[in-house]
């Protein structure tokens, strides 16, 4: 099965962009003697995406950073070597590679060598550049953020001539919304020709994907990776970087056409995580050829809501988690719109709720 993602121009940009963004405060290692190839695949169930598909997209680009000798990611030291690659998808039962933009990666013969990878999931979005040793930074809503690591489960690979590839088992980091719009069963819609639907963007203020965090063992349980920095705190604690951003007031970050079958809509969204008290996410639907009566007759050339997505529960709070998808149904009736609790889907573990749901210009 294969991730089924948007298809963009491969281009050799990454190359200038890791070049500049990963070593502008240190010099390049020299290459050593053993060359390393990489598998690419997407770990399961976390990465199913709505499409039921699991592998990476073809062309996707990715940078690999690695540290030998037992190296961690560290914000004061450079990677030991870095190199950017796109992914080939290869026919079923044959592992997808990983192949380099330009030259292979060569490194000494050593021990403890810890690899690290970064990917877009896009053929025209690069992968965003190192700002120290461990931060990447300008992050995007949008973007299916994907990160694999592979230590030898923490025991680091000895690596010599003649080395097997080293496979990386990719993972989400961004937080996926579905939405799914229907009529409700009394006095709901009897016809819509299309459904565009806009959603706020998370504010991306300095927030970055942080390779030295703590790596889950576990696929289905994801450990946060993108984090905002330290707020100062008012009760004389430490200031520590925050896993979630706040949503922006207007729900124009994201605009999608929604796919209709029948009288039923759905849109999927990538955003970055989010953390927020007392304030949700801006959405507007924005409906063509809506109709109440019989037979489909009477339609509305336009008509369209807005709603705010709030928490579960007493709406205190929204926390959207990286590496999860949170799935949540819309009923539409001619003045209102409400908003059920999330389905559980194959990788959701988490639920949202809507709130705050106002028809625009009531017809």
């Amino acid at each position: 099965m294969r991730m089924k993602q948007k298809q963009w121009i491969i281009g050799t940009f990454v190359l200038v962009s890791l070049a500049a963004c990963t070593h502008d405060k240190w010099e390049n290692v020299p290459e050593g003697d053993v060359e390393l190839d990489f598998t690419a695949s997407a770990e399961t169930p976390v990465t199913r995406t709505v499409g039921g598909t699991t592998a990476l997209t073809n062309g996707a680009y990715v940078a690999v950073y690695v540290g030998k000798g037992g190296r961690k990611p560290s914000a004061d030291t450079a990677p030991d070597y870095t190199n950017a690659y796109t992914v080939q998808v290869n026919a079923s039962g044959i592992a997808d590679e990983l192949i380099p933009t330009g030259g292979v990666m060569k490194v000494e013969s050593a021990d403890g060598y810890r690899f690290y990878a970064l990917s877009t999931n896009s053929a025209s979005q690069v992968v965003p550049g190192l700002a120290n040793g461990c931060h990447a930074v300008d992050l995007h809503n949008g973007v299916d953020y994907l990160m694999a690591v592979n230590d030898n489960k923490g025991g680091g690979f000895n690596i010599g001539a003649g080395a097997d590839p080293i496979a990386l088992a990719f993972r989400h980091l961004a937080t996926q919304v579905i939405l799914t719009v229907k009529p409700a069963a009394t006095n709901g819609y009897t016809a819509a020709s299309g459904l565009t639907v806009g959603i706020a963007d998370i504010d991306n203020t300095g927030c970055y994907i942080d390779l030295s965090a703590a790596w889950a063992t576990s696929a289905t349980t994801p450990s946060p990776m993108i984090y905002w920095p330290a707020q100062p705190t008012t009760d004389g604690t430490d200031p520590t970087p925050v896993t979630g951003g706040v949503a922006l007031e207007q729900p124009d970050g994201q605009r999608k056409e929604a796919t209709r079958n029948g009288t039923t809509f759905t849109v999927s969204f990538i955003l970055l995580p989010v953390s927020t008290s007392a304030r949700g996410i801006p959405l507007q639907l924005d409906f063509s050829g809506l109709s109440f009566e019989n037979g489909g007759t009477n339609a509305f050339p336009s008509k369209s809501y807005t709603a705010r997505m709030m928490a579960t529960g007493d709406a205190s709070e929204l926390v959207l988690k990286g590496g999860y998808t949170y799935t949540f149904e819309a009923t539409i009736t001619r003045n209102s719109a409400s908003f059920s609790l999330p389905k559980i889907e194959p990788w959701v573990i988490d639920g949202v709720n809507l709130d705050e749901v106002v028809e625009v210009d009531p017809q």
